[in-house]
């Protein structure tokens, strides 16, 4: 009788000990869950971040400077040649979106293309199909206009996006 008493003290000990085996391993991976959730969150906010910095320096990289007295100026007419060589440049920003979007004076919502330029209001460089939150940035947005034979500056935006963190 004292045998099959030891034996169950025994089986009660193995299942209470399985048991909180099984709950810290629950524990466990709930905790790296969560944890491993944040650290995505930082690794994108670090990217958007990245995206922001790029705001700042986009118009000063001689792709897309304006060559007149104007620092911080973009030059669309740069930006819509850029594009058509999307594929060269794919990599060279390392963003999953960059676009550029005259704010004023207000113009037709179309995609600038070689057709329709300068009657249009966004030049779309960089467009993955999950690009997340675009942060923006303005700044002066000029071209050359032929009929007034001068550059011409708009008010614009430009919107940037971090690579998403699979």
């Amino acid at each position: 009788m004292e045998n099959k008493k030891a034996q169950l003290k025994i089986q009660q000990m193995a299942f209470v000990l399985i048991a909180l085996v099984i709950f810290f391993a629950i524990v466990a991976l709930i905790y790296l869950t969560v944890r491993l959730n944040t650290l995505k969150k930082d690794v994108q906010a670090s990217e958007n971040d990245k995206a922001r910095e790029l705001l700042r320096k986009l118009s000063g990289i001689p792709e897309l400077k304006w060559t007149g007295d104007c620092d911080s100026c973009i030059d669309m007419d740069k930006a819509l040649v850029l594009k058509s060589y999307n594929k060269t440049y794919n990599g060279f920003f390392g963003l999953d979106y960059l676009s550029f979007q005259v704010i004023y004076p207000k113009k037709t919502d179309k995609e600038c293309v070689v057709g329709n330029y300068p009657n249009c209001n966004k030049i779309t460089l960089i467009q993955t199909s999950n690009f997340g939150n675009a942060p923006k940035a303005y700044v002066s947005l000029c071209r050359w206009d032929q009929n007034m034979g001068s550059e011409k500056c708009e008010l614009g935006a430009v919107y940037a996006a971090g690579k998403a963190i699979k």
